[in-house]
């Protein structure tokens, strides 16, 4: 792409440019507008030389479904005269996808220019990825004159983000959370440019992932068996949904805690609580001293890595409650076998290099997916491979886990800034909005260890009826933080927060509000 920093001197030179800015979230790399403004028409062409780039057909029929929409009101701008009548794209590195589709990675390029001159849009990147995110950025800057005209503002954007993985976490196991809700979910997050849905799955409460090789297990697992499932057509239908608006998904079925809806099926897998040297009728996590554990796992977590073609796979490890283990006796005597004597730290430990060794070797000859597990088995004694990425996502202590996580040299997601559970009404967003992730006294190379993060909507007070409420617009406050290098202050956010409410209630997208006392115009 061309280099930006002469292009915006040049354009700073030619045109006036205005101090106003515009509502944009997040907040671009650089962008110089002009006081001039032109309509956008409702017919407006696209030139494109990417006739079997599906994905790009996809944006460009939402973007004219959108643009028809009414738009925020600008109604003391005028057009002058000036009519777009074409937005013109090129994708450097081209997008075919006649052969075979093309998925949003861990290395997906997101930058982008755009140029809005001369009665004409222009939108340069790399990949397919970043004229996605440029479309979305163009919707932003549209307004309504007046004269009911769509305007928008002559002026040049480059952007690209600050993090490549900006997520939202959804518990879909302690309620369970329709396929539709989640693809409008997908759509808002692909509206702040998100790019990653964290999907917990399965949970003690339910097991509502229907498994191939092991159907019984959201037969007897989930809250029902028809109506709570996520069956391989629902996943293939939402994997390609998110696909469309550069959404990765990356499934978590979490283990060896979270697990009691697995023992539903197959009591086996977990570890019999004992009282007075008698079962007393509860089971705790999974038995991490059974060869049929590892075995299962083997058979389930193939088949996920098969069904999601994302190459990172999220393994749990959270909440392990040991009582259980202390009081069973067949693990007490696999705890003096393995030498580990009363350290039952040592036995998470095991469990998961065991589990992340499956997961690694599930795609030989060479390894292609990359586990990702929670931060108390790090902090336990985890030594697995250095590949693992670690999910600080406990709010107390999550930066001096990303600092000694980061110091051993294992990657980092960060959660634990960003819960979104609980709704406080005098804007917890600006709390948010002042997180940042790499604030943990590391050095510059530790720093870049750190991938991103993600808001979390853990879902125990969180069903269809408030996820899109609780999440957003909050949520967006956070999807500036992971993309923005520079963020702007509380005040300027505030501002341009609200009429992202707006925006999004305009595409029927119910978010709860934020700043206090206000109103949509019409």
């Amino acid at each position: 792409m061309m280099p930006m920093n002469g292009v915006l001197l040049l354009f700073a030179l030619l045109f006036s440019c205005s101090t106003q800015t515009l509502a944009l979230i997040p907040k671009p790399t650089n962008y110089a507008k002009t006081t001039t403004a032109c309509n956008l028409p409702l017919d407006t062409k696209f030139q494109h030389d990417y006739p079997s780039c599906y994905i790009l057909t996809s944006c460009l029929r939402r973007f004219e479904s959108r643009l028809i929409t009414k738009h925020m009101p600008m109604p003391e701008v005028n057009s002058d005269d000036c009519i777009i009548d074409s937005i013109k794209i090129e994708i450097r590195n081209g997008c075919d996808e006649s052969e075979y589709g093309v998925w949003p990675s861990e290395s997906m390029d997101e930058s982008y220019i755009v140029s809005i001159l001369e009665g004409e849009i222009k939108i340069n990147s790399n990949e397919i990825w970043g004229t996605m995110r440029a479309l979305e950025t163009i919707l932003q800057l549209i307004y309504t004159n007046n004269f009911g005209e769509n305007i928008i503002f002559n002026g040049l954007i480059e952007d690209n983000p600050k993090y490549s993985y900006r997520g939202l976490l959804v518990n879909t196991a302690k309620y369970f959370i329709p396929i539709d809700t989640l693809r409008r979910t997908i759509d808002t997050m692909a509206m702040v440019k998100m790019n990653v849905l964290h999907w917990h799955i399965t949970d003690d409460e339910s097991f509502p992932y229907v498994s191939s090789v092991y159907p019984e297990l959201s037969e007897k697992g989930a809250f029902h068996p028809q109506t709570c499932t996520y069956n391989e057509l629902d996943i293939t239908s939402l994997l390609e949904y998110a696909r469309l608006r550069g959404v990765r998904v990356i499934p978590e079925l979490d283990t060896p805690g979270h697990t009691l809806s697995w023992g539903k099926a197959y009591p086996h897998l977990l570890t019999e609580c004992f009282d007075k040297s008698e079962p007393d009728g509860n089971f705790g996590p999974m038995n991490p001293a059974r060869q049929f554990t590892y075995d299962f796992l083997e058979n389930i977590y193939k088949e996920v890595i098969l069904r999601f073609p994302d190459g990172y796979i999220h393994l749990g490890g959270n909440d392990i409650y040991l009582h259980c283990w202390k009081s069973n006796p067949e693990i007490i005597e696999f705890m003096s076998a393995m030498q580990f004597g009363n350290d039952y730290y040592k036995l998470e430990a095991y469990y998961m290099e065991n589990l992340v060794q499956i997961v690694l070797n599930a795609t030989n000859p060479e390894p292609t997916t990359t586990p990702i597990i929670y931060q108390e088995i790090f902090e336990h004694g985890f030594n697995g491979d250095n590949n693992t990425i670690i999910h600080a996502w406990i709010t107390e202590n999550w930066k001096s886990v990303a600092k000694k996580a980061t110091e051993k040299g294992y990657r980092v997601i960060v959660s634990g800034a960003w819960n979104l559970n609980s709704l406080v009404y005098e804007g917890d967003w600006v709390w948010y909005y002042k997180q940042d992730i790499r604030d943990f006294q590391g050095s510059p190379e530790q720093m870049e260890l750190v991938i991103g993060g993600e808001a979390a909507v853990w879902s125990k007070y969180v069903d269809e009826t408030n996820l899109i409420s609780l999440a957003w617009p909050r949520g967006a406050a956070i999807a500036e933080r992971l993309w923005s290098e520079d963020i702007g202050d509380v005040q300027d956010f505030r501002q341009r927060l609200s009429e992202l409410q707006c925006r999004m209630l305009r595409n029927r997208i119910k978010g709860h509000p934020v700043n206090g006392p206000g109103f949509c115009p019409p």
